[in-house]
């Protein structure tokens, strides 16, 4: 997981919640998550937009959206988090995007451990 050691253990009860649909202490999560510094002003921005929209996505169940059309197999994970991983690296992104697209990354890395629901 990429968020930061401090922020870490509240991004894993936002996506427990949000996997088992359980949202609003999803949203209460994000709220602690609001509340806390981690990393440049900018990067944190980008990030809980990336986990808002990850909540938005799924309460709505909007067939538009990534998150409810995407195949989510184990191997189209892994390629998410490549490409999520890519355009995070690239380097000419602004600390808004990396962080965005770091949610999501997290997001892939934590539905890819062992154990959890696809």
């Amino acid at each position: 997981m990429m968020a930061s050691k401090k922020a870490k253990d509240d991004v894993i009860t936002f996506f427990d919640n949000l996997g088992e649909r359980r949202f609003r202490d999803a949203s209460r999560a994000l709220q602690v998550l609001k509340k806390k510094s981690f990393g440049d002003p900018e990067f944190r921005e980008g990030y809980l937009k990336g986990l808002e929209g990850l909540l938005l996505s799924a309460r709505t169940g909007d067939e538009r959206d990534f998150l409810n059309r995407a195949p989510f197999d184990p191997q189209s994970m892994k390629r998410y988090k490549k490409e999520f991983s890519e355009f995070v690296k690239n380097g000419i992104h602004s600390p808004f995007d990396v962080g965005f697209f770091l949610a999501w990354s997290d997001m892939v890395q934590y539905r890819l451990k062992p154990g959890k629901k696809d």
